[in-house]
């Protein structure tokens, strides 16, 4: 997650693209480097989403028509979904950085006094990887057979699936109102990116402080990141942003 004031080169760091130099590329392409080259063909599947959050509203990057999308939450689990963005399978690192520059050309930027191309929206990259976990044939052993068992999801012969997300966070800059100038449309659109920084500051602080309630509800950016604050249905909460520890 990138945050900071305007004009601190948040996008730059997190977006750039550097196809004519790849000592130029930024944390989105890295990231999908690094996951591409752990792959393995056959039996992992690479998509992503590329949305933003402008005045509160998602809009998908990808295919700009589509606005006003919803979140949707799971009610067994507390997964965050979003039904109605475009997930298009990555092939390549080319085609990955094609699709950001799609989505880059779709984002909202102002001129302010504070910076001549502020990015008025928070961009979100989210990354879906998943595995299917097959076993070899020929088990003869009850331990491997065992085995075989608990890798199938309800002993019905269905292969397990491991699913991760990665997400990557470009944050609108926040602004002092009274040195950036915004007068108007500028204006409203720089009290919703700060209402929704101040959010998401109360849940990273609440979090550090490990209070018992983490307030992902006080906005949609809390609300997309969600899932990576380890809020679940049951209202229990890893210790901290980022935890690596596995969560059911």
């Amino acid at each position: 997650m990138a945050y900071g004031q305007t004009g601190t080169g948040k996008t730059y760091t997190v977006g750039k693209l550097g196809k004519d130099d790849a000592a130029e590329r930024g944390i989105m392409v890295r990231a999908l480097e690094d996951v591409l080259a752990s792959t393995m063909p056959g039996s992992d599947v690479v998509e992503v989403s590329y949305l933003h959050l402008y005045m509160e509203s998602i809009q998908d990057l990808l295919a700009p028509e589509k606005a006003s999308i919803p979140i949707n939450e799971d009610a067994r689990t507390g997964e965050v979904s979003l039904p109605d963005v475009s997930v298009v399978k990555v092939q390549d690192l080319n085609h990955f950085s094609d699709l950001l520059q799609i989505g880059e050309t779709n984002r909202h930027a102002a001129n302010t006094k504070q910076n001549t191309e502020s990015s008025r929206s928070h961009a979100i990259l989210m990354v879906h990887v998943r595995r299917s976990i097959n076993q070899k044939a020929g088990d003869e052993t009850a331990s491997q057979e065992k085995d075989v068992k608990s890798n199938l999801a309800g002993g019905n012969g269905l292969p397990r699936v491991r699913k991760s997300k990665l997400l990557v966070v470009d944050l609108a800059g926040s602004e002092r109102l009274d040195k950036s100038g915004s007068e108007g449309h500028l204006l409203e659109e720089a009290k919703f990116i700060n209402l929704s920084l101040t959010s998401l500051g109360k849940c990273i602080n609440a979090q550090a402080e490990n209070s018992p309630h983490i307030p992902t509800r006080d906005s949609k950016l809390t609300r997309l990141l969600r899932d990576s604050f380890g809020v679940s249905t049951a209202g229990k909460y890893s210790s901290r942003v980022g935890d690596a520890r596995h969560r059911k």
